[in-house]
């Protein structure tokens, strides 16, 4: 029980370094390869709306486009339940910055991003 947990751990541990890393580098490939088959992605000004991964692929390329990433840090996570984790992270680029807020929950053994949310 107590190594399942711990891989579990590391695996949110992966998935979350790994979301920084596409954030940070402006991948929106790569970011995607974290979420779970269905996201909900809203970004600034705009509900949120469930996409496939590939539709949130092209929205987020999109919106990086837009406003290329000079940074991305995780000001804030949530990490010591099992049934979800939650972190709070700030998208620099040239104009400003958005907070970023990602649920990433356990779905087919591996943690993935539920929902991500880009705001002023």
């Amino acid at each position: 029980m107590f190594s399942a947990a711990l891989a579990q751990n590391q695996s949110a541990d992966a998935v979350i370094e790994k979301l920084k890393n596409s954030l940070k580098s402006g991948n929106s490939k790569e970011l995607v390869s974290g979420f779970h088959d269905m996201v909900e992605v809203t970004l600034p000004d705009q509900d949120g709306s469930n996409y496939s991964k590939t539709q949130a692929e092209f929205v987020l390329r999109d919106f990086m486009k837009k406003y290329p990433p000079v940074d991305f840090k995780y000001v804030h996570k949530v990490l010591d339940r099992e049934d979800f984790k939650f972190v709070i992270g700030e998208y620099l680029y040239n104009g400003g910055k958005y907070r970023v807020t990602m649920v990433i929950k356990p779905a087919k053994g591996v943690y993935s991003v539920d929902s991500i949310v880009f705001e002023k």
